[in-house]
């Protein structure tokens, strides 16, 4: 045990030292390192081959130079995205320059009449862009927001950038404990933030970037038992900023299909979605999880 602690503690001090460089360099710097380091090592980690299969399984016949091309960009976004986090809870989003926000109009329209109903709303996204920012937006518009995240295996870093997020939103473990704190926290009109392409062993099977994938079913069940919206939220990397921006809220299922055929409904509606964003710009999505069955990997 204590040796195990001081084996997780090192790559925590390790960590800690250098989000504190980054907070002398400034986000400019932090950023630009970060992603010449991460495209740098990247592509020498057991996570870049299995995004590169990945890709191989959307796109069987892609041309090499593509591919790479897509990862390179993947990784440097992933290290901007290191480099950047530090300076989350320090910034507001609406007045930033490295911040551009769309859709606002769409989402204080959907608010306000959930307000007066006492109803919160469901909000998704992915691992694309820049995707911590979409909590941090939606705490400085004024919204109440509860995001589920999946724990580090080392308790030390997962308690640092847990410290940091929550600076600004509320986090729940993936799990049991997350799926009742999210039933009560929606249940009080408070709202949720999800990642709809997370990598999960058993959900529903359907379709994402056109292969079949255990998608949650979280988000369609909770919507139709408690009559919620569910809302897009889409982050964009560009080369000075960041795009964070809200969709119109999903077109909920007909009353005429059957409870299954409805959870079916909207996690096709969501999985569809977000393979035509990764397909709109693959190098800004993390491709680095194991997405589909095993023998896709064969």
């Amino acid at each position: 045990m204590v040796f195990r602690n001081i084996i997780q503690y090192i790559p925590y001090i390790f960590l800690l030292s250098l989000l504190s460089l980054f907070k002398v360099i400034g986000r400019k710097y932090s950023s630009n390192i970060s992603s010449y380091f991460f495209t740098l090592i990247g592509p020498y980690t057991k996570h870049h081959k299995r995004a590169k299969r990945n890709i191989k399984i959307v796109w069987p016949r892609i041309e090499r130079h593509e591919g790479n091309k897509i990862l390179f960009n993947m990784w440097s976004n992933i290290g901007r995205n290191f480099g950047e986090f530090v300076f989350l809870n320090r910034e507001v989003p609406q007045n930033n320059k490295y911040v551009k926000i769309y859709g606002i109009k769409i989402l204080k329209k959907i608010f306000l009449v959930n307000k007066r109903k006492k109803k919160g709303i469901i909000f998704f996204s992915a691992h694309y862009g820049n995707w911590e920012l979409a909590p941090k937006v939606l705490s400085s518009l004024g919204l109440d927001i509860l995001t589920i995240y999946r724990k580090s295996n080392n308790k030390y870093i997962n308690n640092l950038v847990q410290s940091m997020r929550e600076k600004y939103a509320s986090y729940t473990p993936k799990g049991d404990v997350g799926a009742k704190k999210s039933f009560l926290w929606l249940r009080r009109g408070k709202s949720l933030a999800l990642a709809m392409d997370q990598k999960l062993n058993e959900g529903k099977i359907v379709k994402f970037l056109g292969k079949e994938a255990y998608t949650a079913s979280a988000i369609a069940e909770l919507a139709i038992r408690m009559n919620l919206d569910i809302v897009p939220i889409k982050t964009l990397r560009k080369e000075l900023y960041n795009e964070v921006s809200f969709y119109s809220k999903l077109k909920k299922p007909s009353n005429h299909l059957t409870h299954e055929q409805k959870v079916f409904f909207i996690l096709e509606e969501v999985n569809s979605l977000l393979s035509k964003w990764i397909k709109e710009d693959p190098s800004q999505w993390l491709w680095i999880h194991r997405r589909w069955s095993k023998d896709l990997y064969d």
